[in-house]
């Protein structure tokens, strides 16, 4: 009843003995439970659910192991500022600290990786606490909340004095207990249009607060009212136009060149919904280490945390955007553009020419045939990469990657959740063979479901983004990171992603040259209701460029496998 009156119509769950009662009145109410695999899918199922809805995503897990296995997905929703309520199942009250069969202290576990976990301990506290926890989650910077239910909780309605059951009230508001944070002051916002006036070269910075106050339309107005280059984190890809003549592509270590020597020479950075990841900033303190910096998010905390800029705000996007249009002026920044679209010529995103298949090709192929219009999800890694430079996502909440945490395993389920949400949408799972195998279980969902995900697998039988690592920086030392079978004949594919697929009874294809990789994916897409696997044999050894190594500045750039650094003895942007 509760979660019937936060209008929840799909979960995401495993059932067991601590959450039975739960499963059991589900249908009585038409909440529909999409069963996983594994617990894990069913939260990264509602993360996707959450990153293309808006809404709230609902995972329900059992005590214990069932618990536990949501750790990694909750851990996750809450580096990338996704709104999940995590409902678990436990040991009766009365055996709680007994170390009784499946009981752990999940409540404790989730504290330090959620915005609040919370053990129901009274029958007529459900109400309050499902509501509470929906409000909070949702909230300002969105994140997970955990709620714990044990058994006897749920065994025990709310009956009156004659043994009647009783509805229990539901209650029309709860106070999150967070701040509402919502508009600039007014000496902030003299001191931004101050700023912004004097500037000469200006870039805007942007990232998932812009997805999540769905403020893509007002960001675009501000690029073109400041006549100013916008680039964007991988949480914001898919916030502007990729074909927009101020479009810099993604920042960060894998980003563009043109974005990294951008932000870094201008005179102004307007940061917009981000944490200065150490992703993007490499080493912080070369990080714009000119410019000044204003940098605007709804989370308090992220000011000044990663670094310390020129106007700190916290606000709420939807405001102070709109605060930011109304007062200042249109710039022209001409000779600030033209050397910037120079950068963009002399440095685009690599497209190796080579005999075998290329993971950057195949994906940019998948980009056109969908016109940029699908949901993308995917797994981590190299893949993950090439599909932040090469898939242009033509829409936000429509590019969904485990962004902070970085777990492996994601692209398949958080897809399955996407689908649930958008039926009516081309959902497509871009993944590596390694992310891939953590969670291929989750194709027996799609068939049973019948959830019409498109998986297209980067097949290079690497680690990939690990043995790139290990050639560069451990002296070509690829411990664990080869995925092929070594006892198996020369040229053979492992593991069989056909005969893996075939198994659960999802259509599949493979592709190894050229000639036939567009009517492949052509086929592939062709139902776009149609679980089906496509697994693409790309070159082995090909590497992710650009790339700045770890804890440098953009002057060290590398760009091939040569290792050339063609900024480092250089004004970028001559």
């Amino acid at each position: 009843m509760a979660l019937n009156a936060e209008e929840v119509d799909t979960i995401f769950g495993y059932p067991g003995g601590a959450n039975l009662e739960i499963f059991d009145v589900l249908p009585r109410f038409n909440i529909r439970c999409i069963r996983t695999e594994h617990e894990q899918g069913a939260v990264h199922a509602a993360q996707g659910y959450a990153r293309v809805t808006g809404r709230v995503g609902v995972c329900l897990a059992t005590s214990g192991p069932g618990a536990t296995n949501l750790v990694t997905g909750i851990a996750d929703a809450n580096s990338d500022s996704t709104a999940i309520v995590a409902i678990t199942g436990n040991v009766p009250l009365h055996l709680l600290g007994r170390n009784a069969f499946q009981e752990v202290d999940i409540v404790a576990i989730c504290e330090p990786i959620t915005k609040r976990s919370i053990q129901v301990r009274r029958v007529a506290d459900i109400p309050e606490v499902i509501k509470g926890a929906f409000e909070l989650s949702a909230s300002n910077r969105p994140g997970p909340v955990l709620v714990d239910i044990p058994k006897d909780i749920q065994q025990h309605y709310p009956r009156d004095l004659d043994g009647n059951y009783v509805e229990p009230r539901v209650p029309a508001a709860i106070d999150p207990q967070e701040p509402n944070i919502q508009a600039m002051t007014d000496q902030q916002l003299v001191e931004a249009s101050r700023l912004i006036n004097e500037s000469t070269r200006p870039v805007i910075y942007a990232g998932g607060g812009i997805v999540i106050s769905e403020t893509s339309d007002r960001l675009i107005q501000l690029a073109e009212r400041l006549d100013a280059g916008v680039t964007t984190t991988l949480m914001g890809h898919g916030i502007f136009p990729p074909g927009h003549r101020l479009s810099l592509d993604s920042l960060g270590m894998h980003g563009s060149m043109y974005a990294n020597a951008a932000i870094n020479e201008a005179d102004l950075v307007i940061a917009l919904g981000v944490r200065f990841d150490d992703r993007v900033t490499g080493s912080v303190n070369k990080f714009i280490s000119q410019g000044k910096i204003i940098h605007i998010d709804i989370d308090r905390d992220e000011l000044n945390k990663n670094k310390t800029v020129t106007l700190p705000i916290c606000s709420d996007l939807r405001f102070a955007l709109n605060q930011i249009l109304d007062v200042v002026e249109p710039k022209q920044c001409e000779v600030w553009q033209t050397a910037l679209g120079k950068l963009k010529e002399r440095y685009p995103y690599p497209m190796p020419q080579t005999s075998n298949l290329t993971p950057q090709e195949v994906i940019s192929l998948v980009s056109d045939v969908t016109e940029g219009e699908a949901i993308v999800s995917l797994g981590v890694g190299q893949h993950q990469m090439w599909a932040m430079q090469h898939y242009r996502s033509q829409r936000s909440r429509s590019f969904l990657s485990s962004s902070g945490f970085g777990t492996m395993g994601y692209g398949l389920p958080a897809a399955i959740g996407a689908k649930v949400a958008q039926p009516d949408r081309l959902v497509i799972d871009i993944d590596g063979d390694g992310s891939l195998n953590m969670t291929i279980h989750e194709l027996a969902t799609c068939r049973r479901m019948n959830i019409g995900v498109k998986i297209i697998v980067i097949n290079n039988q690497w680690l990939g983004m690990v043995r790139q690592w290990q050639d560069m920086i451990y002296d070509g030392h690829r411990s664990g990171s080869n995925l092929s079978n070594p006892n198996i004949e020369s040229g053979e594919i492992y593991p069989d992603f056909l005969k893996i697929a075939e198994g659960y009874g999802i259509k599949s294809n493979r592709v190894e040259d050229r000639a036939s990789l567009r009517l492949a994916v052509e086929e592939w897409l062709s139902d776009p209701n149609e679980p089906y696997l496509l697994d693409v044999i790309v070159e082995r050894t090909e590497n992710v460029y650009p790339m700045i190594p770890a804890g440098g500045s953009y002057y060290d750039t590398i760009v091939d496998d040569a290792g050339h650094r063609p900024l480092r003895h250089r004004d970028s942007t001559e």
